[in-house]
């Protein structure tokens, strides 16, 4: 076998060989930066909801909830949401500070 034989040998056998290679991208996981929603008033209590048949099994229901909306709360309307796989949804919450101050937390997927 002669020198270019021999490269064009090595080299496709390079090729071959890196052709069998699977490569995946990291699952990334961002998480959008989180805004204090600060209220002067608590939020009423949640509305009783009307829960539709889920779209498929891959589905569960996010309850609905009260977002403040700079002079009033406004009510949020539930919705399906398709399964995340090795996450889980946390709701959406209001609570109080020490000096009487209500503020919420947003609702979100955190990874199990």
């Amino acid at each position: 076998m002669n020198k270019l034989s021999a490269s064009v040998f090595l080299l496709a056998s390079i090729s071959l060989g890196l052709s069998a290679c699977i490569v995946t991208p990291p699952h990334v996981y961002v998480q959008p930066p989180s805004v204090r929603v600060w209220a002067p008033v608590a939020p009423p209590p949640p509305r009783v909801e009307i829960v539709s048949v889920a779209p498929s099994h891959d589905h569960f229901w996010i309850p609905g909830y009260w977002q403040w909306e700079g002079e009033r709360h406004r009510w949020v309307d539930g919705r399906w949401e398709q399964r995340r796989e090795r996450e889980h949804w946390v709701p959406h919450r209001w609570d109080q500070d020490e000096h009487g101050r209500h503020y919420q937390h947003e609702g979100h997927w955190e990874r199990d």
